[in-house]
């Protein structure tokens, strides 16, 4: 079927005006431009919609069930044509943002405050969640941009870099590194060492720097959030290496992190997102303001 709105158009006017030369004028078009679009559509229908008499036209029985049909048919398109014109605009829309834990707490929400002062009427969601489930996320397309680490080249995931982290060693207050201004990686051998997951990007850079030092290397305790590795040290469970600003989790529990060197290993942060994958406007503006932060904060030019 080839209906065309140009004919939906004609149909509408002439049902509400009664007759095709008022109906052409109020279209902007001639009488027989009317006719000829209302005949077209009778026949792509394959039944008449009007009974035509001489001056006058009226609706038949089916004409009389489709008007309503064909307004609503324009209704929508103009609805959704307005939602689109609106959303790249930027009067509308919705951004949902993926972020480990701890930059979900950290460097997340002022970023995003800082978008919304700008363009109040998008609404943003923040999924926080382990490192490790932020690459499956934006692959099933749960959100639209992530804020993580990738441990390895992914072919479906396009990172723009945003910032690199310092790993650190964190213990409690009264243990015997807390007062260290550094720390050996190889000092840490015949500590009890909390580790994130085996699929958190942050596990895979521990690993790789300790078995270097430490070839016999094994966590005592294996956990998913940094939270909770935190909360473990506070209670004399063992130590762990986080990101920097982990820290600032830790400012309610007697904890202490102190720098790790020899070698000091840094961790890249990026902005993720699916490879060849369009953002809307709202996730694209979103995406600009968290690498204009990075920019700023680098004194650096940052691109894809």
């Amino acid at each position: 079927m080839n209906i065309t709105l140009r004919q939906l158009r004609a149909f509408i006017a002439v049902a509400e005006l009664g007759q095709f030369n008022i109906a052409a004028r109020n279209l902007h078009l001639t009488q027989s431009a009317v006719s000829i679009l209302v005949r077209d559509l009778e026949s792509e229908i394959g039944v008449r919609l009007f009974d035509r008499h001489t001056r006058m036209v009226s609706l038949t029985l089916v004409g009389q069930e489709f008007l309503p049909q064909a307004r609503k048919i324009l209704k929508d398109l103009e609805l959704a044509v307005g939602d689109v014109r609106d959303n790249a605009s930027l009067k509308r829309g919705q951004v949902t943002v993926a972020a480990a834990i701890v930059l979900a707490a950290t460097i997340v929400p002022p970023i995003i405050a800082r978008f919304l002062r700008i363009y109040p009427e998008i609404s943003v969601s923040i999924r926080d969640m382990p490192e490790e489930a932020i690459s499956p996320a934006l692959k099933r397309n749960e959100v639209d941009i992530a804020v993580g680490t990738l441990s390895e080249e992914d072919p479906e995931i396009t990172a723009t870099p945003l910032l690199r982290d310092k790993l650190m060693l964190v213990c409690r207050e009264d243990h015997r590194f807390a007062k260290r201004k550094s720390v050996r990686w190889e000092e840490m051998k015949d500590e009890s060492l909390i580790t994130l997951a085996a699929a958190n990007p942050l596990r895979n850079i521990v690993e790789h720097n300790l078995i270097r030092v430490v070839p016999n290397f094994r966590p005592k305790y294996e956990v998913r959030f940094s939270t909770t590795a935190i909360s473990m040290i506070a209670a004399g469970m063992g130590v762990a290496v986080l990101p920097e600003n982990s820290s600032q989790l830790a400012s309610a529990v007697r904890v202490a992190t102190i720098d790790l060197i020899e070698p000091d290993v840094m961790r890249d942060v990026s902005l993720l997102q699916r490879r060849q994958h369009s953002l809307s406007p709202a996730a694209e503006h979103l995406k600009a303001v968290f690498v204009a932060w990075a920019a700023d904060r680098t004194g650096l030019s940052v691109r894809d």
